[in-house]
Formats: C-alpha cells, structure tokens, sequence
C-alpha cells in the first residue's frame, strides 16, 4: 500500500519546485523512500492568508484528500515571528481530527522563505554570509533573485527555482546542516 503525502505551499505555482524535492528528501531520511510526494495544486492558496485559514485547510484539502495519509503544510515565515504560534496551532488541532482516520498533519515554517532551501544546497558567492541569509525576511526578492540573475536563468521556467533546487537537492547534508531550524524540526517531527 502506498503512502501518500501532500505537501501544501502557500502557493504551489513556484514554491513546489522546491518543497516537493525537499519533502521526498526528508521521508527517505525517515524510512519512507518509497513515499508518493504530491503538491496540492487544488486548491491553490495564492497566498499566506488563505493558507493559514484551518476551516479552509479543513474543508479544501483535508475532506478532499481522504487517500492522503501525510499532509505537511510547509509555508513561509517571512519575518513574522507570531507565525510560529499560528502553525503550532493549526498543527495540533488538525493531527488531533486527523488521527480518527490514521492520518497525520504536520506544519512549519520556512525561515524566512522557502527559496532559502535552494541557497542552502549551493554554492554560493564568496562575499555572501549565509546568517545574513537565514535572516532576511524577503531572501526571494534578494539573495535568491541576484543568484538567479548572476547564473542567467532569470527566464527559465518558475524563475529558475527548478533548476537551482535540482542542483541544491544534490547536496542534502549541506541544507539539513544550514536550515536546522526548519528542515530539522520536519525531521523531528517525521521521524517514526
């Protein structure tokens, strides 16, 4: 019997070019390799707020998906430290009805966006500091942009996140030692 896990983004049309491969890298790390990693697609947040809605969660993905055994709802920080409390409590209280029906629901934040996971696979200038990275709240209109336009792949599709992320996902050690806060604690929370 497969295992099917849905990653929910705050906005998939970008971001799940990054969190798919960084999801499937983490259940093989806890004895899932064989899970089926999807991107909820349906329906498309569009944007924190949606995102962060439990009624919308509930009713738009959780009823939707009763096949799916693993929702992990993966968004960005960006800055706001009182997101923190916002996840924990969606997480608690979504695991809690989800374990009726043996599911689970996992959250956390990308700090501060998920475009930090690709940086933290590569390698990057010289001159960069990457705690000066962890910390900018928009590192995707920055560091993650300048990259992007230092290599040429400004034009490439989803501004160059697949690529860069295909790249980065080959050094997995590297982004679990760089990104402990967010991609550690997802680990934490998945390991059996």
């Amino acid at each position: 019997m497969s295992y099917n896990v849905l990653v929910i983004p705050e906005d998939f049309t970008k971001d799940e070019h990054i969190l798919k491969p960084v999801v499937e890298r983490i259940l093989e790390d806890v004895g899932k390799p064989n899970a089926t990693v999807r991107v909820c697609r349906d329906p498309n947040f569009g944007g924190i707020g949606e995102a962060l809605k439990k009624d919308r969660l509930r009713k738009d993905v959780l009823a939707l998906y009763p096949m799916v055994k693993l929702f992990v709802l993966l968004v960005d920080r960006d800055g706001d430290a009182g997101r923190e409390m916002t996840i924990s409590n969606i997480e608690t209280e979504l695991a809690a009805e989800l374990t009726q029906r043996n599911g689970r629901f996992v959250a956390e934040l990308a700090r501060q966006e998920v475009e930090v996971f690709a940086l933290a696979g590569l390698d990057l200038p010289g001159d960069w500091n990457w705690q000066e990275i962890r910390q900018e709240a928009d590192v995707k209109n920055t560091f993650f942009r300048e990259l992007v336009e230092a290599r040429g792949i400004k034009n490439h599709p989803h501004d160059g996140r697949k690529k860069l992320m295909a790249e980065g996902i080959q050094n997995w050690n590297r982004i679990k030692s760089r990104c402990r806060e967010d991609i550690g604690r997802l680990i934490a929370k998945l390991t059996p």
